[in-house]
C-alpha cells in the first residue's frame, strides 16, 4: 500500500485541482478554498485510523482529542465560565485520547470495515451535519466540505488498490481488494449497521433535494469552463 507521504502529496495535488474551477466559478471563495484544501488532505488520512501504529492515527486522534471538545463547548448556546470550560475542555480531551481511543482501536481491524466506500460516505455526512449545525456555513458549502472528506479518502482507498498491482510482474499482491470496497466479507453486521447509520444520516440531514442536483450542475459547468470535463 502506499505511505503516508505518497497518500498526502497525492491528496495535496488532487484536491487542489479540483478546488481551482470551483473557485473560479465563485462557488468557492479564498477561506472556503483554503477549508477544502485541508478536508481534502484529512480526509485521506481517516482510512487508516484503525491501524494503531499509523501516523495518521496518532496524528487524527491527537487534533479530534484536542479540538473537538472545544469546538461543541463554544458552540453551547448558554455560554459557561471559562473556568467551567477549560476543566471541561481538558477532562473531555483526556477521556477521548486515552479512553474512547483506546477502546475503538480494541474493538476494529486494520482493512476492515472502517477502510471502505460507505465508511467515507458517512464519515463526509457527518461532516456535512457539523458544518451546518455547528458553524455558520451554509447548506451548499456544508455540502462541499462533505464532498472533499470523501474525496480524500476515496484517494487513500485508491492509492492502496492502486499499489497492491504488481505493473512490471503483472500480477496481483495479496492485498489487493481489501481496499477500494463497499462492505467488509468479515464484519456483515458491521457492514449492515453501517449501510442503516448512512440511510439515517441522510435523513438527518434533510437537505432538498434539488440542492444536490443544483451544486451538481454548477461544478460540472465549472470543470467544463476550465476544459476538464
Amino acid at each position: 500500500m502506499a505511505s503516508f507521504e505518497q497518500h498526502i502529496n497525492v491528496a495535496v495535488v488532487a484536491t487542489g485541482l479540483t478546488i481551482v474551477p470551483l473557485h473560479t466559478a465563485g462557488l468557492l471563495d479564498v477561506s472556503q478554498s483554503l477549508i477544502a484544501l485541508s478536508l481534502g488532505v484529512f480526509g485521506t488520512m481517516l482510512p487508516d485510523l484503525d491501524s494503531n501504529q499509523s501516523k495518521p492515527t496518532q496524528i487524527v486522534f491527537k487534533m479530534v482529542s484536542i479540538f473537538l471538545p472545544l469546538i461543541v463547548l463554544v458552540s453551547i448556546p448558554n455560554p459557561l465560565s471559562i473556568f467551567n470550560i477549560i476543566g471541561i475542555w481538558v477532562v473531555s480531551s483526556l477521556l477521548l485520547h486515552y479512553l474512547f481511543f483506546k477502546i475503538f482501536l480494541s474493538i476494529t481491524s486494520h482493512r476492515g470495515i472502517f477502510h471502505s466506500i460507505p465508511m467515507g460516505v458517512f464519515l463526509a455526512q457527518i461532516t456535512v451535519y457539523i458544518f451546518y449545525n455547528f458553524s455558520t456555513a451554509d447548506r451548499s458549502f456544508s455540502l462541499f466540505a462533505g464532498f472533499f472528506i470523501l474525496f480524500g479518502f476515496l484517494i487513500h482507498l485508491l492509492l492502496d488498490e492502486i499499489f497492491s498491482i504488481n505493473v512490471f510482474g503483472m500480477e496481483l499482491k495479496r492485498s489487493f481488494g481489501s481496499a477500494l470496497k463497499i462492505y467488509a466479507k468479515n464484519n456483515m453486521f458491521g457492514t449492515l449497521l453501517l449501510y442503516i447509520l448512512i440511510g439515517t444520516m441522510y435523513y438527518t440531514i434533510n437537505f432538498d433535494d434539488n440542492l444536490y442536483i443544483k451544486l451538481y450542475k454548477h461544478t460540472v459547468q465549472a470543470f467544463q469552463e476550465v476544459k476538464l470535463l
